[in-house]
Protein backbone atom coordinates (compact mmCIF):
# COMPACT_ATOMS: atom_id res chain seq x y z
CA UNK A 1 0.00 0.00 0.00
CA UNK A 2 2.94 2.34 0.97
CA UNK A 3 4.96 1.47 -2.44
CA UNK A 4 1.72 2.26 -4.26
CA UNK A 5 0.84 5.43 -2.59
CA UNK A 6 4.78 6.53 -2.98
CA UNK A 7 3.95 6.00 -7.01
CA UNK A 8 1.23 7.92 -7.07
CA UNK A 9 3.19 11.00 -6.00
CA UNK A 10 5.78 10.01 -8.07
CA UNK A 11 3.49 10.41 -10.98
CA UNK A 12 1.78 13.26 -10.06
CA UNK A 13 2.86 16.63 -10.69
CA UNK A 14 -0.21 18.37 -8.55
CA UNK A 15 0.51 15.50 -5.55
CA UNK A 16 4.24 16.46 -5.61
CA UNK A 17 3.76 20.33 -6.14
CA UNK A 18 1.19 20.85 -3.13
CA UNK A 19 3.18 18.08 -0.59
CA UNK A 20 6.64 20.10 -1.08
CA UNK A 21 4.83 23.56 -0.15
CA UNK A 22 3.00 21.82 2.75
CA UNK A 23 6.40 20.27 3.82
CA UNK A 24 8.44 23.55 3.08
CA UNK A 25 5.64 25.84 4.79
CA UNK A 26 5.61 23.14 7.87
CA UNK A 27 8.84 23.67 7.91
CA UNK A 28 9.15 27.29 8.44
CA UNK A 29 6.38 27.64 10.99
CA UNK A 30 7.98 24.99 13.10
CA UNK A 31 11.41 26.63 12.79
CA UNK A 32 10.17 30.03 12.98
CA UNK A 33 7.73 28.71 16.12
CA UNK A 34 11.21 27.06 17.92
CA UNK A 35 13.04 30.01 17.39
CA UNK A 36 10.44 32.34 18.65
CA UNK A 37 9.98 29.96 21.80
CA UNK A 38 13.85 29.85 22.17
CA UNK A 39 14.34 33.34 22.26
CA UNK A 40 10.73 33.95 24.39
CA UNK A 41 12.50 31.19 27.29
CA UNK A 42 15.71 33.14 27.13
CA UNK A 43 14.06 36.12 27.90
CA UNK A 44 12.54 34.83 30.61
CA UNK A 45 14.81 32.96 31.95
CA UNK A 46 16.81 37.08 31.82
CA UNK A 47 13.67 38.50 33.58
CA UNK A 48 13.64 36.06 36.41
CA UNK A 49 17.54 36.62 36.88
CA UNK A 50 17.22 40.44 36.64
CA UNK A 51 14.53 40.55 39.15
CA UNK A 52 16.51 38.10 41.82
CA UNK A 53 19.40 40.29 41.10
CA UNK A 54 17.59 43.86 41.46
CA UNK A 55 15.87 42.23 44.94
CA UNK A 56 19.70 40.82 45.83
CA UNK A 57 21.33 44.92 45.45
CA UNK A 58 18.21 46.11 47.84
CA UNK A 59 19.18 43.57 50.12
CA UNK A 60 22.34 44.47 49.51
CA UNK A 61 22.37 47.97 50.52
CA UNK A 62 19.64 46.70 53.93
CA UNK A 63 22.27 44.10 55.18
CA UNK A 64 25.11 46.91 54.74
CA UNK A 65 23.20 49.23 56.63
CA UNK A 66 24.95 50.79 60.12
CA UNK A 67 22.24 50.31 62.45
CA UNK A 68 21.43 46.42 61.18
CA UNK A 69 20.12 44.53 63.89
CA UNK A 70 21.19 40.97 63.39
CA UNK A 71 18.35 40.06 66.39
CA UNK A 72 15.52 41.93 64.45
CA UNK A 73 16.36 42.76 60.79
CA UNK A 74 16.82 39.70 59.07
CA UNK A 75 12.98 38.67 59.97
CA UNK A 76 11.60 42.00 58.63
CA UNK A 77 13.47 41.45 55.76
CA UNK A 78 11.95 38.16 55.02
CA UNK A 79 8.46 39.84 55.72
CA UNK A 80 9.25 42.84 53.38
CA UNK A 81 10.02 40.19 50.29
CA UNK A 82 6.65 38.12 50.55
CA UNK A 83 4.76 41.24 50.93
CA UNK A 84 6.57 42.50 47.57
CA UNK A 85 6.47 39.95 45.43
CA UNK A 86 4.66 36.59 46.60
CA UNK A 87 6.74 34.41 43.82
CA UNK A 88 10.09 35.19 45.25
CA UNK A 89 11.06 33.54 48.53
CA UNK A 90 14.59 34.19 50.31
CA UNK A 91 16.46 32.16 53.22
CA UNK A 92 19.88 33.97 54.89
CA UNK A 93 22.82 32.07 55.69
CA UNK A 94 26.13 32.73 57.52
CA UNK A 95 29.02 31.46 56.34
CA UNK A 96 28.89 28.19 57.40
CA UNK A 97 25.58 27.73 55.52
CA UNK A 98 23.48 27.49 58.55
CA UNK A 99 20.35 29.23 58.48
CA UNK A 100 19.60 32.32 59.79
CA UNK A 101 16.16 33.21 58.64
CA UNK A 102 14.44 32.16 56.17
CA UNK A 103 10.43 32.97 54.73
CA UNK A 104 7.65 30.60 55.06
CA UNK A 105 7.25 29.73 51.70
CA UNK A 106 11.04 28.68 51.11
CA UNK A 107 10.88 24.72 50.21
CA UNK A 108 14.56 24.45 48.94
CA UNK A 109 16.56 21.93 51.06
CA UNK A 110 19.77 23.77 51.88
CA UNK A 111 21.80 20.72 50.31
CA UNK A 112 20.10 21.38 46.90
CA UNK A 113 21.73 24.97 46.85
CA UNK A 114 24.86 26.17 44.64
CA UNK A 115 28.53 24.89 45.66
CA UNK A 116 29.69 28.46 44.62
CA UNK A 117 28.23 31.78 45.75
CA UNK A 118 28.38 34.31 43.60
CA UNK A 119 30.19 37.70 45.16
CA UNK A 120 27.72 40.63 45.26
CA UNK A 121 30.08 42.89 44.38
CA UNK A 122 30.39 41.84 41.02
CA UNK A 123 26.51 43.01 40.18
CA UNK A 124 26.47 46.30 38.61
CA UNK A 125 24.32 49.08 39.73
CA UNK A 126 21.12 49.81 37.86
CA UNK A 127 21.39 45.74 36.25
CA UNK A 128 19.58 45.23 33.18
CA UNK A 129 19.65 42.69 30.66
CA UNK A 130 22.35 43.70 28.84
CA UNK A 131 24.08 43.10 32.07
CA UNK A 132 22.56 39.73 32.66
CA UNK A 133 23.93 38.69 29.80
CA UNK A 134 27.49 39.78 30.22
CA UNK A 135 27.36 38.31 33.73
CA UNK A 136 26.24 35.17 32.26
CA UNK A 137 29.44 35.50 29.40
CA UNK A 138 31.89 35.62 31.69
CA UNK A 139 30.87 33.51 34.68
CA UNK A 140 28.87 30.82 33.53
CA UNK A 141 25.34 30.28 34.87
CA UNK A 142 24.46 32.49 37.20
CA UNK A 143 21.05 30.55 38.92
CA UNK A 144 20.66 26.86 39.06
CA UNK A 145 17.01 25.69 39.03
CA UNK A 146 15.46 23.10 41.35
CA UNK A 147 12.34 20.78 40.68
CA UNK A 148 10.15 19.88 44.13
CA UNK A 149 8.17 16.92 44.67
CA UNK A 150 4.75 18.91 44.25
CA UNK A 151 6.49 19.15 40.24
CA UNK A 152 7.21 23.21 41.25
CA UNK A 153 10.17 24.66 39.84
CA UNK A 154 12.04 27.63 41.48
CA UNK A 155 15.17 29.15 39.90
CA UNK A 156 17.91 29.89 42.83
CA UNK A 157 20.69 32.60 43.29
CA UNK A 158 22.90 31.81 46.20
CA UNK A 159 25.16 35.29 46.65
CA UNK A 160 27.98 36.42 49.16
CA UNK A 161 27.23 39.53 50.68
CA UNK A 162 29.88 41.16 52.85
CA UNK A 163 29.17 43.91 55.38
CA UNK A 164 32.08 46.12 56.78
CA UNK A 165 32.73 46.19 60.15
CA UNK A 166 30.86 49.20 62.55
CA UNK A 167 30.54 50.50 66.33
CA UNK A 168 28.37 47.80 67.30
CA UNK A 169 29.30 44.69 65.08
CA UNK A 170 32.29 43.40 63.47
CA UNK A 171 32.86 42.49 59.61
CA UNK A 172 30.97 39.90 58.77
CA UNK A 173 29.77 37.66 55.50
CA UNK A 174 26.15 36.75 54.91
CA UNK A 175 24.95 34.29 51.88
CA UNK A 176 21.49 34.68 50.33
CA UNK A 177 19.74 32.29 48.79
CA UNK A 178 16.52 33.94 46.24
CA UNK A 179 14.14 31.63 45.05
CA UNK A 180 11.60 32.40 42.25
CA UNK A 181 8.77 30.37 41.79
CA UNK A 182 8.84 29.14 37.98
CA UNK A 183 4.93 27.78 37.92
CA UNK A 184 3.97 31.04 36.03
CA UNK A 185 6.73 31.28 33.68
CA UNK A 186 6.36 27.71 32.96
CA UNK A 187 2.69 27.59 32.46
CA UNK A 188 3.37 30.80 29.64
CA UNK A 189 6.18 28.29 27.96
CA UNK A 190 3.94 25.74 27.96
CA UNK A 191 0.91 28.20 26.85
CA UNK A 192 2.91 29.32 23.88
CA UNK A 193 4.36 25.83 22.95
CA UNK A 194 0.11 24.72 22.55
CA UNK A 195 -0.22 28.00 20.17
CA UNK A 196 3.11 26.79 18.32
CA UNK A 197 1.91 23.23 18.03
CA UNK A 198 -1.94 24.44 16.90
CA UNK A 199 -0.67 26.78 14.78
CA UNK A 200 1.77 24.16 13.04
CA UNK A 201 -1.56 22.03 12.46
CA UNK A 202 -3.42 24.61 10.72
CA UNK A 203 -0.58 26.10 8.96
CA UNK A 204 0.38 22.44 7.50
CA UNK A 205 -3.43 22.25 6.55
CA UNK A 206 -3.99 25.37 4.79
CA UNK A 207 -0.56 25.24 3.29
CA UNK A 208 -1.65 21.76 2.09
CA UNK A 209 -4.85 23.20 0.45
CA UNK A 210 -3.39 26.25 -1.12
CA UNK A 211 -0.24 23.88 -2.43
CA UNK A 212 -3.50 21.87 -4.03
CA UNK A 213 -4.42 24.99 -5.19
CA UNK A 214 -1.43 26.55 -6.53
CA UNK A 215 -0.58 23.18 -8.20
CA UNK A 216 -3.53 23.23 -10.17
CA UNK A 217 -2.66 26.65 -11.82
CA UNK A 218 0.48 25.00 -12.25
CA UNK A 219 -0.21 22.19 -13.69
CA UNK A 220 -3.71 23.57 -16.23
CA UNK A 221 -1.44 24.99 -18.52
CA UNK A 222 0.38 21.30 -19.44
CA UNK A 223 -3.28 19.38 -19.37
CA UNK A 224 -4.49 22.26 -21.74
CA UNK A 225 -1.72 21.60 -24.01
CA UNK A 226 -2.84 17.37 -23.68
CA UNK A 227 -6.31 18.24 -24.02
CA UNK A 228 -5.34 20.22 -27.65
CA UNK A 229 -3.12 17.09 -28.30
CA UNK A 230 -5.52 14.79 -27.53
CA UNK A 231 -7.72 16.73 -30.09
CA UNK A 232 -5.07 15.89 -33.11
CA UNK A 233 -5.90 13.31 -35.08
CA UNK A 234 -4.82 12.09 -38.54
CA UNK A 235 -7.93 14.09 -40.19
CA UNK A 236 -7.38 17.65 -38.25
CA UNK A 237 -3.54 16.92 -38.35
CA UNK A 238 -3.67 21.29 -38.91
CA UNK A 239 -4.34 22.37 -35.67
CA UNK A 240 -1.74 23.60 -33.58
CA UNK A 241 -0.95 24.41 -30.15
CA UNK A 242 -1.70 27.82 -28.57
CA UNK A 243 1.58 29.72 -27.68
CA UNK A 244 0.21 32.42 -26.27
CA UNK A 245 -1.95 31.07 -23.50
CA UNK A 246 0.80 28.68 -23.22
CA UNK A 247 2.87 29.64 -19.83
CA UNK A 248 6.58 30.61 -20.69
CA UNK A 249 8.15 27.96 -19.33
CA UNK A 250 6.22 25.74 -22.00
CA UNK A 251 6.64 27.78 -24.53
CA UNK A 252 9.87 26.17 -26.04
CA UNK A 253 7.89 22.83 -25.76
CA UNK A 254 5.12 24.25 -27.74
CA UNK A 255 7.02 25.36 -30.41
CA UNK A 256 8.52 21.91 -30.73
CA UNK A 257 5.45 20.16 -30.34
CA UNK A 258 3.93 22.15 -33.00
CA UNK A 259 7.15 21.65 -35.51
CA UNK A 260 6.42 18.20 -34.90
CA UNK A 261 3.21 18.51 -36.31
CA UNK A 262 4.22 20.21 -38.93
CA UNK A 263 6.85 17.30 -39.16
CA UNK A 264 4.26 14.72 -39.34
CA UNK A 265 1.93 16.91 -41.60
CA UNK A 266 4.02 16.89 -44.16
CA UNK A 267 4.95 13.22 -43.82
CA UNK A 268 1.53 12.12 -43.46
CA UNK A 269 0.52 14.09 -47.19
CA UNK A 270 4.01 12.34 -48.65
CA UNK A 271 2.66 9.20 -47.25
CA UNK A 272 -0.99 9.65 -48.76
CA UNK A 273 0.71 10.92 -52.07
CA UNK A 274 2.68 7.92 -52.35
CA UNK A 275 0.41 4.98 -51.52
CA UNK A 276 -2.07 6.74 -54.11
CA UNK A 277 0.49 7.03 -56.76
CA UNK A 278 1.91 3.56 -55.60
CA UNK A 279 -1.65 2.10 -56.25
CA UNK A 280 -1.88 3.56 -59.71
CA UNK A 281 1.42 2.37 -60.98
CA UNK A 282 0.59 -0.83 -59.47
CA UNK A 283 -2.66 -0.44 -61.03
CA UNK A 284 -2.03 0.16 -65.22
CA UNK A 285 0.50 -3.22 -65.38
CA UNK A 286 -1.79 -5.52 -63.47
CA UNK A 287 -4.58 -4.48 -64.84
CA UNK A 288 -2.73 -5.06 -68.16
CA UNK A 289 -1.90 -8.72 -67.38
CA UNK A 290 -5.50 -9.21 -65.99
CA UNK A 291 -6.97 -8.63 -69.23
CA UNK A 292 -4.54 -10.66 -71.60
CA UNK A 293 -5.02 -13.15 -69.46
CA UNK A 294 -8.88 -12.81 -69.78
CA UNK A 295 -8.87 -12.58 -73.38
CA UNK A 296 -6.28 -15.43 -73.87
CA UNK A 297 -8.89 -18.01 -71.80
CA UNK A 298 -12.12 -16.35 -73.57
CA UNK A 299 -11.68 -19.48 -75.78
CA UNK A 300 -9.05 -22.23 -76.78
CA UNK A 301 -5.87 -20.49 -78.07
CA UNK A 302 -2.28 -22.15 -79.54
CA UNK A 303 0.35 -22.46 -78.39
CA UNK A 304 1.80 -19.88 -79.99
CA UNK A 305 -1.01 -17.77 -78.84
CA UNK A 306 -0.52 -18.34 -75.48
CA UNK A 307 3.67 -17.81 -75.74
CA UNK A 308 2.51 -13.97 -77.21
CA UNK A 309 0.47 -13.69 -74.47
CA UNK A 310 3.44 -14.37 -71.46
CA UNK A 311 5.55 -12.85 -73.68
CA UNK A 312 3.86 -9.60 -73.66
CA UNK A 313 3.26 -10.06 -69.99
CA UNK A 314 7.17 -10.04 -68.85
CA UNK A 315 7.29 -6.16 -69.94
CA UNK A 316 4.61 -5.61 -66.75
CA UNK A 317 6.27 -8.50 -64.36
CA UNK A 318 9.48 -6.53 -64.65
CA UNK A 319 8.23 -3.20 -64.40
CA UNK A 320 6.11 -4.43 -61.34
CA UNK A 321 9.60 -6.26 -60.01
CA UNK A 322 11.55 -2.98 -60.31
CA UNK A 323 8.94 -1.00 -58.34
CA UNK A 324 8.76 -4.10 -55.32
CA UNK A 325 12.54 -3.73 -55.37
CA UNK A 326 12.43 0.09 -55.27
CA UNK A 327 10.11 0.25 -52.63
CA UNK A 328 12.24 -2.20 -49.88
CA UNK A 329 15.22 -0.12 -50.96
CA UNK A 330 13.53 2.92 -49.88
CA UNK A 331 11.81 1.33 -46.54
CA UNK A 332 15.22 -0.08 -45.73
CA UNK A 333 16.63 3.57 -46.20
CA UNK A 334 14.11 4.81 -44.01
CA UNK A 335 15.40 2.49 -40.88
CA UNK A 336 17.59 4.44 -38.71
CA UNK A 337 19.38 1.45 -38.12
CA UNK A 338 20.51 0.97 -41.98
CA UNK A 339 23.90 1.43 -42.35
CA UNK A 340 26.05 1.21 -45.35
CA UNK A 341 29.75 0.17 -45.98
CA UNK A 342 31.73 3.42 -46.36
CA UNK A 343 35.40 2.79 -48.17
CA UNK A 344 37.49 4.83 -50.61
CA UNK A 345 36.16 3.72 -54.22
CA UNK A 346 38.07 4.42 -56.93
CA UNK A 347 36.20 6.98 -59.61
CA UNK A 348 37.49 6.42 -62.80
CA UNK A 349 36.94 2.49 -63.29
CA UNK A 350 33.52 2.89 -61.86
CA UNK A 351 32.04 5.58 -63.90
CA UNK A 352 33.48 3.95 -67.02
CA UNK A 353 31.69 0.92 -66.52
CA UNK A 354 28.84 3.12 -66.11
CA UNK A 355 28.96 4.80 -69.13
CA UNK A 356 29.55 1.42 -70.29
CA UNK A 357 26.77 0.43 -69.17
CA UNK A 358 24.54 3.19 -71.10
CA UNK A 359 26.37 3.65 -74.07
CA UNK A 360 24.27 1.53 -76.37
CA UNK A 361 21.15 3.50 -74.26
CA UNK A 362 22.64 6.78 -75.27
CA UNK A 363 23.96 5.66 -78.96
CA UNK A 364 19.79 4.53 -79.08
CA UNK A 365 18.21 7.54 -78.46
CA UNK A 366 21.38 9.73 -80.39
CA UNK A 367 23.00 11.24 -77.30
CA UNK A 368 26.52 11.22 -76.42
CA UNK A 369 28.06 10.51 -72.68
CA UNK A 370 30.83 12.23 -71.91
CA UNK A 371 32.80 11.50 -68.84
CA UNK A 372 34.76 14.78 -67.40
CA UNK A 373 37.25 14.26 -64.43
CA UNK A 374 39.02 17.46 -63.03
CA UNK A 375 42.08 17.17 -61.35
CA UNK A 376 45.64 16.42 -62.72
CA UNK A 377 46.04 12.55 -61.06
CA UNK A 378 42.72 11.43 -62.76
CA UNK A 379 43.72 7.84 -62.48
CA UNK A 380 44.27 8.48 -58.76
CA UNK A 381 40.25 10.11 -57.66
CA UNK A 382 38.40 8.68 -54.69
CA UNK A 383 35.36 9.16 -52.94
CA UNK A 384 33.96 8.30 -49.54
CA UNK A 385 31.15 5.91 -49.95
CA UNK A 386 29.25 2.65 -50.47
CA UNK A 387 30.34 1.34 -53.92
CA UNK A 388 26.87 0.03 -54.25
CA UNK A 389 24.93 2.39 -53.58
CA UNK A 390 27.22 5.08 -55.30
CA UNK A 391 26.90 3.10 -58.49
CA UNK A 392 22.39 2.86 -58.18
CA UNK A 393 22.74 6.81 -57.25
CA UNK A 394 24.79 7.74 -60.30
CA UNK A 395 22.91 5.11 -62.66
CA UNK A 396 19.64 6.67 -61.67
CA UNK A 397 20.99 10.00 -62.69
CA UNK A 398 22.67 8.85 -65.87
CA UNK A 399 18.83 7.18 -66.80
CA UNK A 400 16.92 10.11 -65.93
CA UNK A 401 19.14 12.78 -68.04
CA UNK A 402 19.30 10.18 -71.17
CA UNK A 403 15.31 10.37 -70.99
CA UNK A 404 14.76 14.00 -71.02
CA UNK A 405 18.15 14.68 -73.30
CA UNK A 406 17.27 16.12 -76.68
CA UNK A 407 19.08 13.76 -79.59
CA UNK A 408 22.17 15.23 -80.97
CA UNK A 409 22.80 17.48 -77.21
CA UNK A 410 25.28 15.68 -74.33
CA UNK A 411 25.10 14.27 -71.03
CA UNK A 412 28.03 15.05 -68.63
CA UNK A 413 28.85 13.00 -65.84
CA UNK A 414 31.76 15.54 -64.05
CA UNK A 415 33.53 15.02 -60.63
CA UNK A 416 35.81 17.44 -58.83
CA UNK A 417 37.44 16.68 -55.04
CA UNK A 418 37.12 18.94 -51.82
CA UNK A 419 39.29 19.44 -49.08
CA UNK A 420 38.76 17.11 -46.84
CA UNK A 421 38.03 14.14 -49.07
CA UNK A 422 34.62 15.82 -49.96
CA UNK A 423 33.73 14.86 -53.61
CA UNK A 424 30.88 16.84 -55.67
CA UNK A 425 29.70 14.12 -58.92
CA UNK A 426 27.42 16.14 -61.43
CA UNK A 427 25.02 14.95 -63.93
CA UNK A 428 23.98 17.46 -66.55
CA UNK A 429 22.20 17.75 -69.55
CA UNK A 430 19.77 19.69 -72.27
CA UNK A 431 16.63 18.84 -71.45
CA UNK A 432 13.84 21.24 -70.74
CA UNK A 433 13.82 23.00 -67.61
CA UNK A 434 12.85 22.26 -63.87
CA UNK A 435 9.93 24.83 -62.77
CA UNK A 436 11.70 26.31 -59.54
CA UNK A 437 8.46 25.34 -57.61
CA UNK A 438 8.92 21.87 -59.16
CA UNK A 439 12.63 21.87 -57.49
CA UNK A 440 11.19 21.47 -54.37
CA UNK A 441 9.59 18.59 -54.75
CA UNK A 442 11.50 16.72 -57.71
CA UNK A 443 13.01 14.14 -54.85
CA UNK A 444 9.97 13.12 -53.35
CA UNK A 445 8.41 9.74 -54.10
CA UNK A 446 6.55 9.12 -56.91
CA UNK A 447 6.43 13.22 -57.65
CA UNK A 448 6.81 13.61 -61.36
CA UNK A 449 7.54 16.97 -63.41
CA UNK A 450 5.22 16.04 -66.39
CA UNK A 451 1.95 14.53 -64.58
CA UNK A 452 0.69 13.19 -68.01
CA UNK A 453 3.67 10.51 -68.25
CA UNK A 454 2.63 9.46 -64.04
CA UNK A 455 0.75 6.71 -65.96
CA UNK A 456 3.24 5.57 -68.37
CA UNK A 457 5.49 2.64 -68.23
CA UNK A 458 8.90 4.57 -68.36
CA UNK A 459 9.31 4.70 -64.91
CA UNK A 460 7.55 4.26 -61.26
CA UNK A 461 8.88 7.96 -59.82
CA UNK A 462 11.16 6.43 -57.37
CA UNK A 463 14.60 6.92 -58.88
CA UNK A 464 14.99 10.28 -57.80
CA UNK A 465 13.68 9.41 -54.48
CA UNK A 466 16.18 6.59 -53.97
CA UNK A 467 19.01 8.78 -55.29
CA UNK A 468 18.00 11.55 -52.11
CA UNK A 469 17.75 8.37 -49.98
CA UNK A 470 21.35 7.22 -50.61
CA UNK A 471 23.33 10.56 -50.17
CA UNK A 472 20.96 10.83 -46.78
CA UNK A 473 22.42 7.61 -46.05
CA UNK A 474 25.98 9.26 -46.99
CA UNK A 475 24.65 12.18 -44.71
CA UNK A 476 25.19 14.04 -47.93
CA UNK A 477 23.09 16.34 -49.86
CA UNK A 478 21.22 15.51 -53.68
CA UNK A 479 20.08 19.21 -55.55
CA UNK A 480 19.61 20.43 -58.83
CA UNK A 481 20.05 23.56 -61.07
CA UNK A 482 17.90 24.36 -63.52
CA UNK A 483 16.63 27.47 -65.50
CA UNK A 484 15.85 28.55 -69.02
CA UNK A 485 18.86 29.32 -71.31
CA UNK A 486 21.16 26.60 -69.30
CA UNK A 487 21.97 22.43 -68.59
CA UNK A 488 19.96 20.99 -65.81
CA UNK A 489 22.57 19.88 -63.24
CA UNK A 490 22.35 17.16 -60.97
CA UNK A 491 24.89 17.75 -58.15
CA UNK A 492 25.50 14.91 -55.73
CA UNK A 493 28.25 15.69 -53.04
CA UNK A 494 29.73 13.25 -50.86
CA UNK A 495 31.71 14.47 -47.36
CA UNK A 496 34.79 12.72 -46.72
CA UNK A 497 35.12 10.83 -43.33
CA UNK A 498 34.44 12.41 -40.36
CA UNK A 499 38.11 12.80 -38.30
CA UNK A 500 38.14 11.83 -35.09
CA UNK A 501 40.32 14.43 -33.21
CA UNK A 502 41.75 12.19 -30.29
CA UNK A 503 42.86 10.23 -32.71
CA UNK A 504 44.99 12.80 -34.49
CA UNK A 505 46.48 13.96 -31.53
CA UNK A 506 47.47 10.11 -30.55
CA UNK A 507 48.81 10.44 -34.24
Amino acid sequence: MKLDCIKAIKRSLTAQISLSIAIISTLLVAGSGLMINNLATRELREGNELILFSNLALLREDLSAPNFDIASDPQRLVKRMDLQLGQLHMALLDENRERIVASDRFEVPLAALPKNAMPVDQIPAGIDHADVRALGKALGPLTEVWKGSDSRSFRILLAKVPVPATASHPARVFLVALAYELTQTRQLVAHELQILVVSLLIGALASALLGVWIAKRIVAGPRRLAAAANRISTRPLQERLSVESTPTELVESTHAFNHMLDRLEGAFKRLSEFSSDLAHDLRTPINNLLGEAQVALSKPRSASEYRAVLESAVEDYERISRLIENMLFLARADDPRAATNRLWVDLQPVLERGRGYFEMLAEERGVELALQMTGAEVAYQQVWADETMLIRAVGNLVSNALRYAPRGSRVVVATSLHHGGGCTIEISNDGPPIAPEHQQRIFDRCFRVDQARAGSSTGSGLGLAIVKSIMDLHDGTASVISGAGRRTVFRLWFPGPVVDPVAVEAE
